[in-house]
């Protein structure tokens, strides 16, 4: 619920930011987060998700201390390091960048990240200690600070230097929660809180590469368009280029619970346990992708406004994503402990994207780009169900229910056969994505049901988590 919260605020933040700034300033602002987003996959390396893999295996309260302890200090370092080639490499990003207004910012953007470490660490140590409430209500928090500060600022000054100090602003009172709220989990530096911090960075280094050329891989296309083309372009580019935001949301709800059982599992229950999970992010993954695929450039418009019209020709693309998200294959190997695989699969993918990417962007523009991010995960799938069979040794059939996945996939796309003459009669660009989008998925859940793709269970549970979710 709380992510869900966090996404309706983030998108109110997105759109007025849209709505309120030219799109130099916009593009100047989503390239601050480019670059932050860059450089803390850079230096983070694994040790947000190591928490969620260790603190489940602690003997006692004493050795989830120590592991907490450390990995608080050294993620502190890396935040002040990050800070510190931000604000030195200032000149050199704005020059690659194509923007020299970013000068003028970025020193004081620099202290986002002493803050923002702190806090990543902090919610994956809610999770591994299995207590979300906490989580829920510190990512409540962090958002309603952006809300109320970086809004209120842009919507009093419409200026990107006073919207910079929002952010930091906003980061520094969520680094201050988040230490808060840890006191007791935490203790002074000591050499003795480093035992067992080998067994850390050998789990931690290849996840923490495997990551880094990850997050490279699915920024690359954007960091490539940053430096063939002008802020403006950027950030047409950049509304569009994007997978859809409530799925990040499911997968990564369903990651926070999934990889602390996972790992304590035996390879029967951990399968039964991930198919369930595939079949049920189907369900909702693929009628989102085709609804919002036909219904791309209304959605994009109204969100957005028509300035922004071009950014629809990218989401759609970037939708083709979609389908692959209906599993995580990463988790897989992190809750088998082979972290290493996961390394060498990103790097794979970082290689033939950055290829790709330089030859579509060059003879097709801005939508290469897009393209070649969807060709290459598609590619890359192949080499995941190859690992998962043969070095993992586990069964792809028990994992991924294939039958039931293209019933899914059918019962998505039948009621188009309705929808799309009906939406094609309806003038108005919003009454078209409300209306048509309402018998879409009104008859998706009708053919849903009866070619037994929704169960009663899966009912069962859906009111069980409403009741839950009104209780509370």
């Amino acid at each position: 619920m709380a992510d869900f919260f966090r996404f309706f605020l983030k998108t109110i933040i997105g759109i007025a930011l849209a709505r309120l700034l030219s799109p130099q300033d916009l593009g100047s602002y989503r390239q601050l987060f480019l670059i932050y987003s860059t450089l803390a996959g850079v230096l983070l390396l694994g040790f947000p998700q190591s928490m969620q893999y260790f603190l489940p295996k602690a003997r006692d309260q004493k050795d989830r201390v120590k592991l907490i302890t450390r990995t608080l200090n050294v993620v502190s370092i890396l935040g002040i390091l990050c800070a510190a080639l931000i604000y030195l490499a200032r000149n050199t990003i704005a020059h690659i960048f194509n923007n020299p207004a970013l000068t003028e910012v970025l020193p004081l953007y620099s202290l986002y990240p002493i803050f923002l470490f702190v806090t990543q660490i902090y919610t994956s140590i809610m999770l591994g200690l299995k207590e979300p409430g906490k989580s829920a209500k510190f990512l409540i928090f962090a958002i309603i600070c952006d809300l109320v500060l970086v809004l209120g600022v842009a919507f009093w000054s419409r200026n990107l230097s006073h919207i910079v100090w929002a952010v930091v602003i906003s980061a520094a009172l969520q680094w201050l929660y988040a230490l808060w709220c840890l006191k007791g989990l935490h203790n002074v530096w000591a050499l003795s809180n480093f035992d067992g911090f080998k067994e850390q960075l050998a789990y931690t280094i290849p996840l923490g590469l495997s990551l880094l050329v990850g997050v490279l891989s699915v920024q690359l296309d954007k960091l490539m368009i940053s430096g063939f083309f002008n802020p403006e372009q950027f950030a047409v580019f950049s509304l569009g280029a994007m997978e859809l935001p409530l799925i990040g949301i499911l997968i990564n709800s369903v990651n926070a619970i999934l990889l602390p059982n996972l790992s304590a599992m035996d390879k029967q229950s951990m399968s039964e346990v991930y198919s369930a999970s595939v079949r049920k992010n189907a369900i909702i993954v693929f009628p989102l992708a085709v609804v919002f695929f036909i219904f791309a450039g209304e959605f994009i418009t109204f969100i957005y406004g028509s300035i922004y019209s071009e950014s629809a020709l990218y989401f759609r693309i970037y939708l083709l994503l979609l389908p692959l998200r209906v599993a995580t294959y990463g988790i897989i190997f992190q809750a088998c402990g082979k972290t290493r695989l996961v390394m060498y699969d990103a790097i794979i993918m970082l290689l033939l994207n950055t290829v790709l990417n330089y030859i579509l962007i060059k003879a097709y523009g801005m939508q290469g780009a897009a393209w070649a991010t969807v060709i290459v995960s598609w590619l890359i799938l192949g080499v995941y169900l190859w690992q998962i069979k043969y070095p993992l040794g586990l069964k792809l059939a028990s994992l991924f229910p294939l039958w039931r996945l293209i019933k899914t996939l059918f019962a998505a796309l039948l009621p188009l056969i309705l929808v799309i003459p009906i939406a094609r009669l309806i003038a108005s660009g919003f009454l078209r994505m409300i209306i048509g989008g309402c018998i879409y998925m009104l008859l998706y859940l009708i053919c849903a049901w009866l070619i037994k793709v929704i169960l009663p269970v899966d009912i069962d549970f859906a009111l069980s988590m409403i009741k839950r979710k009104s209780r509370s």
